[in-house]
């Protein structure tokens, strides 16, 4: 009881309107980030925004920080839950700001400056950040025509994701790309998350696409990857998406893993395996 209404309280000396929030408190510092209320379609919230905040600016010691129960005022999305699952501990939403006259915190610091910013991650890799333009003359020149086609040039970007003798200090290969309806490349993203561990593909690709555009996914749209969303990105690509039943998803290399099973995509069969053998 007493955990609850200190988290109430945190909530009130911290409640903006407009506004959700989310904190955790760690050795006597609070750390908060905040995400505005009502935007539809964004890859982000006020828990993905103090996750990423932490692996933003603590590298090292936000393993230890993210140990401690997150809270939230905002409900939890499908996005939230998986990011929480696939980088932190546990998360208490829907929390009431309420004047319990406790003791405010010792230290306070806010991870994300800014409701409605969505940053670059200074962790995100250079492949990341090449100009749209010639990534989408990139795959046009391999004239891809079939699911399988695209999928195979996904596997060709992952390429370009740079690798090392100790694997663990370097990002996995994985890449995943974005396309509407006429096939044309809408966004794209690699993995990047040896620091940060939020910066998954789907992840760099959807918030650069929204950062870009200041839309969702729209209908119609093809995302392929060359490993099956784990239940963060599936999360968010779900969260993304104009209309998530007029998305598909297809990806190459079946992950087994717990953290990759029963997701938002899975449970609406909105993803779907292609491999080599499969055209």
């Amino acid at each position: 009881m007493l955990a609850e209404k200190r988290a109430e309280h945190i909530a009130f000396l911290l409640a903006q309107d407009g506004t959700d929030v989310a904190f955790v408190e760690h050795e006597g510092v609070l750390y908060y980030a905040r995400c505005s209320q009502g935007k539809k379609h964004l890859p982000s919230s006020a828990v993905v925004k103090l996750l990423q905040g932490l692996f933003e600016q603590f590298v090292d010691h936000s393993f230890f920080i993210l140990r401690q129960r997150i809270h939230t005022t905002a409900e939890l999305t499908e996005m939230c839950r998986g990011m929480v699952k696939v980088t932190a501990k546990r998360v208490t939403a829907s929390v009431i700001p309420r004047d319990h006259q406790l003791p405010g915190p010792e230290k306070i610091f806010e991870v994300a400056a800014g409701a409605d910013i969505l940053p670059i991650s200074q962790h995100l890799s250079a492949e990341n950040q090449r100009p749209l333009s010639e990534v989408r003359q990139w795959v046009a020149e391999l004239k891809p025509n079939s699911e399988l086609a695209f999928l195979q040039a996904v596997a060709k970007l992952a390429r370009k994701v740079p690798r090392g003798k100790v694997l663990h200090d370097h990002d996995r290969d994985i890449a995943a790309v974005l396309v509407d309806k006429n096939g044309d490349v809408l966004s794209y993203g690699l993995n990047s998350n040896s620091k940060n561990k939020t910066l998954h593909a789907e992840v760099n690709l959807l918030q650069r696409f929204y950062r870009e555009q200041q839309r969702g996914i729209p209908a119609g749209a093809v995302l392929y990857s060359t490993h099956k969303p784990c239940k963060m990105c599936a999360g968010m690509i779900y969260q993304s998406a104009e209309d998530p039943h007029a998305l598909k998803v297809y990806y190459s290399v079946q992950e087994n893993g717990g953290l990759s099973r029963q997701t938002v995509l899975d449970r609406l069969n909105l993803n779907e395996q292609r491999s080599s053998g499969k055209p």
